[in-house]
C-alpha cells in the first residue's frame, strides 16, 4: 500500500511539474526522473493512516424553538427554560420556548408535528405525553415520531393534605374519612397520570372517590388549601414551598422507599399503606427531536444536551427550579422506560374500570 501511494503521489508530482511553468523550462526526462525518485523515497517512509482527519461538524443555521405542553410557571416550563439557555450557547444558536397548553400534551405536540418551525425544533415533555393520553384520548402522533435525546429530570410524587380544611394530618386520617365520606381528590383530570395513580390505589383500598381535575399542580393545591377537594397529588418538590409554609402536610410518596426530603417529616411510601408495586411512580421529563432528523443533528443535539446536563452551573440553576435528580439513562434506554410504562398505565386502566 505503501509503494502504491507513493507512485501515484510521484505521478501526480510529475503532473504538477508539468504543469506549473511560472516562467521556467519545465524539467527535462532525466531531472523529472530524479525528482519522481525522492519523492517516492519520501513518502514511502510515511504511514498515510497518520494524515490527520478533519470531521464536520454540525451547524444550525436556524433558530430552535423547544415546545412545552404546559403553561409558563409550571414545572416542565421552568425547567425548559434552564436547559434552553444553556443549550442555545452549547449549539451556537437561538432555542427558545413556546409553551402550548391543552389536552394533558395532545394538543402542543399535534401542533410541533404539524408546523415545526425548524427541522430540528425540540419537545420537552413529560412520558405521560406518550402513555397515559394516548390511551384516553385520539392523537394523530405516536413515540415513532419522536427521536427521544436524554432525560431530564426524574420527578418524585406524593399525597397532601390540608389540616386547616379538614382536620386530616395522615393519609390513615384520609382513609378513615373514606368510609363515611366520597374522597374528592385533586388530579390532571380523567385519564392523566395523577388520576389514574390515585384511582387505582383508592379503589385498591376500597375507598370511594372521584376526581375534581385542575389545571396543572399548583392549581391542585390552590383547591386543597381552598377546602374544594380532600386530598390532591402533586411532584413533591413543586409542593416544597407549600410544606415548609405549614400549608399542606405530606401523608404519601409514591416511591418505593418513604421521602425524608422534607423537614421535620418522614412521608411513608405507598407500599406502607397498603398499596403495591403497580402504584409506585416516578415521573420522567425529557427532551426530542422529530424522528426525521439527521444523524449528524440528532448527535450533536443529544450532545450537547447532555454536556448541559452535566454542568454544575446548569444543575444548580435547575435546582433552584425543583429538579430532583437527572436519570442516568441513554436514548435506547429511554425509549425502553416509555414503554414499558404504557404497559404499566395498560394495566391500571384494567383494574380501575
Amino acid at each position: 500500500m505503501k509503494k502504491c501511494m507513493g507512485t501515484l503521489l510521484a505521478v501526480l508530482l510529475i503532473g504538477t511539474s508539468i504543469l506549473t511553468g511560472c516562467g521556467s523550462k519545465p524539467a527535462s526526462g532525466t531531472e523529472a526522473q530524479k525528482e519522481t525518485a525522492a519523492a517516492v523515497k519520501e513518502s514511502e517512509g510515511k504511514d498515510v493512516s497518520e494524515a490527520p482527519v478533519t470531521e464536520e461538524k454540525a451547524t444550525f443555521d436556524d433558530d430552535i424553538t423547544m415546545y412545552v405542553h404546559v403553561k409558563v410557571g409550571g414545572a416542565l416550563d421552568v425547567r425548559a427554560r434552564v436547559v434552553a439557555e444553556y443549550l442555545s450557547k452549547e449549539l451556537g444558536t437561538n432555542v427558545t420556548v413556546e409553551n402550548i397548553a391543552g389536552a394533558g400534551g395532545v394538543t402542543c405536540v399535534s401542533q410541533m408535528l404539524a408546523q415545526p418551525h425548524s427541522e430540528y425544533d425540540l419537545l420537552f415533555a413529560g412520558v405521560s405525553v406518550f402513555t397515559s393520553c394516548p390511551l384516553f384520548t385520539q392523537t394523530t402522533y405516536s413515540l415513532n415520531d419522536f427521536r427521544p435525546l436524554a432525560p431530564v429530570d426524574a420527578e418524585h410524587f406524593g399525597l397532601f393534605v390540608c389540616k386547616d380544611q379538614t382536620g386530616m394530618e395522615t393519609f390513615d386520617d384520609v382513609v378513615s374519612y373514606a368510609a363515611d365520606h366520597e374522597v374528592i381528590y385533586g388530579s390532571g383530570g380523567t385519564g392523566n397520570v395523577t388520576q389514574l395513580y390515585q384511582a387505582s390505589l383508592y379503589k385498591k383500598l376500597g375507598m370511594n372517590a372521584s376526581t375534581l381535575a385542575h389545571d396543572g399542580a399548583v392549581q391542585g393545591i390552590t383547591n386543597l388549601m381552598g377546602g374544594h377537594n380532600v386530598i390532591t397529588m402533586a411532584g413533591l418538590e413543586t409542593a416544597r414551598t407549600y410544606v415548609e409554609s405549614g400549608d399542606i402536610i405530606p401523608v404519601l410518596t409514591f416511591d418505593s422507599e418513604p421521602y425524608e426530603g422534607y423537614e421535620g417529616y418522614l412521608v411513608p411510601s405507598v407500599l406502607d399503606v397498603g398499596g403495591s408495586e403497580d402504584n409506585t411512580y416516578q415521573g420522567m421529563m425529557f427532551v426530542s427531536c422529530l424522528a426525521g432528523v439527521d444523524d449528524a443533528h440528532a448527535l450533536a443535539m443529544e450532545t450537547a444536551l447532555r454536556k448541559v446536563l452535566a454542568d454544575p452551573a446548569c444543575i444548580e440553576d435547575l435546582k433552584k427550579v425543583g429538579l430532583s435528580e437527572v436519570p442516568d439513562l441513554t436514548s435506547d434506554e429511554l425509549v425502553d422506560y416509555i414503554n414499558t410504562e404504557i404497559t404499566v398505565i395498560e394495566n391500571i386502566i384494567e383494574t380501575i374500570k
